[in-house]
């Protein structure tokens, strides 16, 4: 049986992540900028903009829930800060003048922002597996 807990806090403990998230509780909503590619388009107040993937995971203790939010503009040397992708004719002339590619990458959520983005429910469960195993085996 102690084998089976440690096994699951091992598990568990591996599903979380190694970044910034890591360690902290967290509550509300959290944005977080996943790098795409590089541009050459300058950021207001100096630096440059880079293709950034938007994902905001929901959170209560744990993340119960984490949406992609498409494609924006992210600032270099900013983690939490982003400008819109433009729409329509914006969005044109900056492909026109190939400082963006004709075809945007598609955004999808990784298995990491899967894991991650419900890890709450993936705690509950562990928990009532946990119960349901100690409570069977301990007959």
């Amino acid at each position: 049986m102690k084998k089976l807990v440690k096994a699951s806090l091992f598990f568990f403990f591996l599903s979380l992540p190694s970044h910034a998230h890591a360690g902290k509780v967290m509550f509300g909503d959290q944005d977080s900028i996943h790098f795409v590619a590089n541009t050459t388009i300058a950021a207001p107040g100096g630096g440059h903009l880079y293709l950034g993937h938007l994902v905001t995971m929901h959170a209560f203790l744990l993340p119960y829930y984490v949406e992609s939010k498409g494609l924006v503009f992210g600032i270099s040397g900013e983690s939490k800060k982003y400008i819109p992708l433009p729409t329509g004719g914006q969005l044109t002339e900056l492909q026109n003048a190939g400082l963006l590619p004709n075809e945007l990458p598609k955004t999808e959520l990784s298995l990491f922002d899967y894991l991650f983005g419900f890890s709450l429910e993936l705690f509950v469960l562990g928990m009532i597996g946990y119960g349901f195993f100690k409570k069977k085996f301990s007959k």
